[in-house]
Protein backbone atom coordinates (compact mmCIF):
# COMPACT_ATOMS: atom_id res chain seq x y z
CA UNK A 1 0.00 0.00 0.00
CA UNK A 2 1.34 3.42 -0.89
CA UNK A 3 2.15 5.76 1.95
CA UNK A 4 -0.30 8.68 2.43
CA UNK A 5 2.63 11.06 2.03
CA UNK A 6 4.04 9.67 -1.22
CA UNK A 7 2.15 12.30 -3.19
CA UNK A 8 3.99 15.03 -1.28
CA UNK A 9 7.52 13.76 -0.84
CA UNK A 10 7.84 11.74 -4.02
CA UNK A 11 10.74 9.39 -4.71
CA UNK A 12 14.11 10.10 -3.24
CA UNK A 13 16.10 12.51 -5.35
CA UNK A 14 19.28 12.66 -3.40
CA UNK A 15 21.34 10.31 -5.56
CA UNK A 16 24.79 11.66 -6.27
CA UNK A 17 26.46 11.12 -9.64
CA UNK A 18 29.61 9.05 -9.51
CA UNK A 19 32.70 11.16 -9.21
CA UNK A 20 35.88 10.66 -11.20
CA UNK A 21 38.69 11.36 -8.77
CA UNK A 22 41.30 11.02 -11.51
CA UNK A 23 39.89 13.71 -13.83
CA UNK A 24 42.32 16.35 -12.60
CA UNK A 25 45.22 13.93 -12.98
CA UNK A 26 44.22 13.09 -16.57
CA UNK A 27 43.81 16.76 -17.46
CA UNK A 28 47.56 17.22 -17.69
CA UNK A 29 47.99 14.44 -20.25
CA UNK A 30 44.67 15.06 -22.01
CA UNK A 31 44.18 18.77 -22.82
CA UNK A 32 40.62 18.13 -23.96
CA UNK A 33 39.67 17.18 -20.40
CA UNK A 34 39.77 20.86 -19.40
CA UNK A 35 37.11 22.83 -21.26
CA UNK A 36 37.13 26.60 -21.57
CA UNK A 37 34.86 26.94 -18.53
CA UNK A 38 37.29 25.20 -16.23
CA UNK A 39 40.20 27.14 -17.65
CA UNK A 40 38.37 30.40 -16.99
CA UNK A 41 37.58 29.18 -13.49
CA UNK A 42 41.22 28.45 -12.67
CA UNK A 43 42.35 31.74 -14.22
CA UNK A 44 39.79 33.66 -12.15
CA UNK A 45 40.84 31.93 -8.93
CA UNK A 46 44.52 32.60 -9.63
CA UNK A 47 43.75 36.25 -10.39
CA UNK A 48 41.81 36.49 -7.13
CA UNK A 49 44.73 35.05 -5.16
CA UNK A 50 47.22 37.40 -6.81
CA UNK A 51 45.23 40.64 -6.76
CA UNK A 52 42.40 40.45 -4.23
CA UNK A 53 43.19 40.69 -0.54
CA UNK A 54 39.62 39.80 0.48
CA UNK A 55 37.63 37.23 -1.45
CA UNK A 56 34.16 38.42 -2.42
CA UNK A 57 31.21 36.22 -3.33
CA UNK A 58 27.67 36.55 -4.67
CA UNK A 59 24.86 36.08 -2.15
CA UNK A 60 22.33 34.82 -4.73
CA UNK A 61 19.44 36.48 -2.94
CA UNK A 62 16.73 35.20 -5.30
CA UNK A 63 18.02 31.62 -5.26
CA UNK A 64 18.32 31.57 -1.48
CA UNK A 65 14.76 32.81 -1.02
CA UNK A 66 13.46 30.45 -3.68
CA UNK A 67 15.04 27.51 -1.88
CA UNK A 68 13.59 28.53 1.48
CA UNK A 69 10.09 29.12 0.09
CA UNK A 70 10.15 25.83 -1.84
CA UNK A 71 11.09 23.85 1.28
CA UNK A 72 8.56 25.81 3.29
CA UNK A 73 5.80 24.96 0.81
CA UNK A 74 6.77 21.30 0.88
CA UNK A 75 6.56 21.29 4.69
CA UNK A 76 3.14 22.94 4.55
CA UNK A 77 1.90 20.16 2.27
CA UNK A 78 3.40 17.58 4.62
CA UNK A 79 1.61 19.15 7.55
CA UNK A 80 -1.68 19.10 5.64
CA UNK A 81 -1.18 15.44 4.72
CA UNK A 82 -0.37 14.45 8.31
CA UNK A 83 -3.63 15.92 9.55
CA UNK A 84 -5.58 13.57 7.31
CA UNK A 85 -3.44 10.45 7.81
CA UNK A 86 -4.32 7.79 10.39
CA UNK A 87 -0.79 6.35 10.50
CA UNK A 88 2.72 7.25 9.41
CA UNK A 89 5.53 4.99 8.26
CA UNK A 90 9.18 5.12 9.21
CA UNK A 91 10.03 6.23 5.68
CA UNK A 92 7.68 9.19 6.02
CA UNK A 93 9.24 10.12 9.36
CA UNK A 94 12.67 10.02 7.75
CA UNK A 95 11.41 12.22 4.91
CA UNK A 96 10.07 14.75 7.39
CA UNK A 97 13.36 14.77 9.25
CA UNK A 98 15.37 15.32 6.08
CA UNK A 99 13.17 18.13 4.79
CA UNK A 100 13.17 19.87 8.16
CA UNK A 101 16.95 19.58 8.26
CA UNK A 102 17.21 21.05 4.76
CA UNK A 103 14.84 23.85 5.74
CA UNK A 104 16.82 24.68 8.87
CA UNK A 105 20.12 24.59 6.97
CA UNK A 106 18.76 26.88 4.26
CA UNK A 107 17.65 29.45 6.85
CA UNK A 108 21.00 29.27 8.65
CA UNK A 109 22.87 29.73 5.37
CA UNK A 110 20.71 32.70 4.43
CA UNK A 111 21.24 34.26 7.85
CA UNK A 112 24.98 33.66 7.66
CA UNK A 113 25.28 35.34 4.26
CA UNK A 114 23.30 38.35 5.44
CA UNK A 115 25.67 38.85 8.36
CA UNK A 116 28.65 39.25 6.02
CA UNK A 117 30.02 42.67 5.16
CA UNK A 118 28.61 43.92 1.87
CA UNK A 119 30.65 45.54 -0.87
CA UNK A 120 30.14 49.18 -1.74
CA UNK A 121 28.38 50.08 -4.98
CA UNK A 122 31.68 50.80 -6.72
CA UNK A 123 33.27 47.57 -5.45
CA UNK A 124 30.24 45.55 -6.55
CA UNK A 125 30.43 47.07 -10.03
CA UNK A 126 34.12 46.21 -10.33
CA UNK A 127 33.49 42.68 -9.10
CA UNK A 128 30.68 42.24 -11.62
CA UNK A 129 32.89 43.39 -14.49
CA UNK A 130 35.62 40.94 -13.48
CA UNK A 131 33.16 38.03 -13.38
CA UNK A 132 31.71 39.02 -16.74
CA UNK A 133 35.19 39.10 -18.26
CA UNK A 134 35.89 35.50 -17.23
CA UNK A 135 32.47 33.82 -17.31
CA UNK A 136 30.34 35.76 -19.81
CA UNK A 137 30.63 32.98 -22.47
CA UNK A 138 28.99 30.53 -20.04
CA UNK A 139 25.72 32.48 -19.58
CA UNK A 140 23.02 33.74 -21.91
CA UNK A 141 22.31 36.99 -20.08
CA UNK A 142 25.05 38.97 -18.32
CA UNK A 143 22.46 40.53 -16.01
CA UNK A 144 22.74 37.39 -13.86
CA UNK A 145 25.93 38.91 -12.46
CA UNK A 146 23.88 41.73 -10.94
CA UNK A 147 23.72 40.54 -7.36
CA UNK A 148 24.56 41.40 -3.78
CA UNK A 149 28.28 40.87 -3.19
CA UNK A 150 29.80 40.32 0.24
CA UNK A 151 33.09 39.70 1.98
CA UNK A 152 33.63 37.02 4.61
CA UNK A 153 34.11 39.66 7.30
CA UNK A 154 31.28 40.32 9.73
CA UNK A 155 29.04 43.26 8.96
CA UNK A 156 29.31 44.47 12.55
CA UNK A 157 32.59 46.27 13.25
CA UNK A 158 34.93 44.37 15.58
CA UNK A 159 36.62 47.52 16.89
CA UNK A 160 35.31 50.75 18.34
CA UNK A 161 35.35 54.03 16.44
CA UNK A 162 38.48 55.39 18.14
CA UNK A 163 40.63 52.34 17.42
CA UNK A 164 39.32 52.18 13.86
CA UNK A 165 40.16 55.86 13.33
CA UNK A 166 43.68 55.41 14.65
CA UNK A 167 44.22 52.33 12.49
CA UNK A 168 43.26 54.29 9.36
CA UNK A 169 44.88 57.63 10.25
CA UNK A 170 48.32 56.59 11.49
CA UNK A 171 51.06 55.27 9.17
CA UNK A 172 51.32 51.54 8.58
CA UNK A 173 54.63 51.14 10.42
CA UNK A 174 52.84 52.21 13.60
CA UNK A 175 49.54 50.39 13.18
CA UNK A 176 50.71 46.93 12.09
CA UNK A 177 51.69 44.30 14.61
CA UNK A 178 54.75 42.17 13.90
CA UNK A 179 52.64 39.10 13.10
CA UNK A 180 50.30 40.93 10.73
CA UNK A 181 53.24 42.69 9.10
CA UNK A 182 54.73 39.30 8.23
CA UNK A 183 51.41 37.86 7.06
CA UNK A 184 50.34 40.86 4.96
CA UNK A 185 53.58 42.18 3.53
CA UNK A 186 52.04 43.47 0.32
CA UNK A 187 49.29 45.36 2.12
CA UNK A 188 51.83 46.75 4.59
CA UNK A 189 54.06 48.02 1.78
CA UNK A 190 51.05 49.62 0.08
CA UNK A 191 50.08 51.43 3.29
CA UNK A 192 46.67 49.77 3.67
CA UNK A 193 45.11 49.83 7.16
CA UNK A 194 45.53 46.69 9.29
CA UNK A 195 42.75 44.27 10.17
CA UNK A 196 43.92 43.57 13.71
CA UNK A 197 44.46 46.00 16.56
CA UNK A 198 48.18 46.12 17.29
CA UNK A 199 49.50 46.47 20.87
CA UNK A 200 50.65 50.03 20.07
CA UNK A 201 47.20 51.08 18.87
CA UNK A 202 45.58 49.44 21.88
CA UNK A 203 47.89 51.22 24.34
CA UNK A 204 47.52 54.54 22.49
CA UNK A 205 43.74 54.20 22.57
CA UNK A 206 43.71 53.47 26.30
CA UNK A 207 46.02 56.42 26.96
CA UNK A 208 43.79 58.69 24.87
CA UNK A 209 40.65 57.56 26.68
CA UNK A 210 42.32 58.00 30.09
CA UNK A 211 43.58 61.47 29.14
CA UNK A 212 40.19 62.53 27.83
CA UNK A 213 38.48 61.12 30.92
CA UNK A 214 40.82 63.05 33.20
CA UNK A 215 40.32 66.27 31.23
CA UNK A 216 36.56 65.84 31.53
CA UNK A 217 36.95 66.06 35.31
CA UNK A 218 39.81 68.54 35.68
CA UNK A 219 38.61 70.94 32.96
CA UNK A 220 35.12 71.67 34.30
CA UNK A 221 36.42 71.88 37.88
CA UNK A 222 39.00 74.51 36.89
CA UNK A 223 36.35 76.49 35.00
CA UNK A 224 33.96 76.40 37.96
CA UNK A 225 36.70 77.24 40.49
CA UNK A 226 37.68 80.49 38.74
CA UNK A 227 35.18 83.29 39.48
CA UNK A 228 32.70 80.71 40.66
CA UNK A 229 28.97 81.33 40.63
CA UNK A 230 25.94 79.10 40.76
CA UNK A 231 24.83 79.94 37.23
CA UNK A 232 28.30 79.39 35.80
CA UNK A 233 28.62 76.06 37.60
CA UNK A 234 25.25 74.79 36.38
CA UNK A 235 26.00 75.78 32.77
CA UNK A 236 29.46 74.19 32.96
CA UNK A 237 28.05 70.94 34.35
CA UNK A 238 25.31 70.79 31.70
CA UNK A 239 27.67 71.42 28.78
CA UNK A 240 30.28 69.00 30.15
CA UNK A 241 27.73 66.21 30.54
CA UNK A 242 26.46 66.73 26.98
CA UNK A 243 30.00 66.61 25.58
CA UNK A 244 30.72 63.51 27.69
CA UNK A 245 27.61 61.82 26.28
CA UNK A 246 28.67 62.65 22.70
CA UNK A 247 32.17 61.26 23.21
CA UNK A 248 30.79 58.15 24.90
CA UNK A 249 28.33 57.58 22.07
CA UNK A 250 30.57 58.08 19.05
CA UNK A 251 34.05 57.44 20.41
CA UNK A 252 33.75 54.39 22.66
CA UNK A 253 31.88 51.15 22.04
CA UNK A 254 29.85 50.50 25.19
CA UNK A 255 26.47 48.99 25.97
CA UNK A 256 23.37 50.83 27.07
CA UNK A 257 23.80 50.00 30.75
CA UNK A 258 27.49 50.98 30.77
CA UNK A 259 26.71 54.28 29.04
CA UNK A 260 23.94 55.08 31.53
CA UNK A 261 26.09 54.23 34.56
CA UNK A 262 29.08 56.19 33.24
CA UNK A 263 27.00 59.28 32.48
CA UNK A 264 25.25 59.20 35.86
CA UNK A 265 28.55 58.74 37.70
CA UNK A 266 30.21 61.60 35.82
CA UNK A 267 27.27 63.94 36.42
CA UNK A 268 27.20 62.97 40.11
CA UNK A 269 30.89 63.82 40.55
CA UNK A 270 30.41 67.27 39.02
CA UNK A 271 27.27 67.93 41.06
CA UNK A 272 29.10 66.98 44.26
CA UNK A 273 31.89 69.39 43.35
CA UNK A 274 29.37 72.15 42.67
CA UNK A 275 27.65 71.50 45.98
CA UNK A 276 30.88 71.46 47.98
CA UNK A 277 32.25 74.61 46.33
CA UNK A 278 28.96 76.48 46.72
CA UNK A 279 28.60 75.44 50.35
CA UNK A 280 32.20 76.38 51.10
CA UNK A 281 31.78 79.77 49.49
CA UNK A 282 28.58 80.48 51.46
CA UNK A 283 30.21 79.54 54.77
CA UNK A 284 33.19 81.79 54.11
CA UNK A 285 30.98 84.74 53.30
CA UNK A 286 29.11 84.41 56.63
Amino acid sequence: MASPMDSVTGPAASAHPPSDSSSLLHAETNPAACDSGNEALLEYVQRSIDEDEDFAFMRFEALQRTNIVALQTKLVRLKDTLRKAKAISNEDLESIRLILEQYSTAIQNYHFLHRRKGLTKQESTQRRFVLQRYFQPQVHDISVFNSHYSYFDDAEPRTDALRSTLMHALPAWLTYSSNERSARRREFSEGKPPKEVSPFIDRLCRFTIAAVGGSFLVGPMLIMAIDSSTTKSLVTVSVSVLIFIAVLTFGVRVGNVEALVSTATYAAVLVVFVGSSTGGGGGTGQ
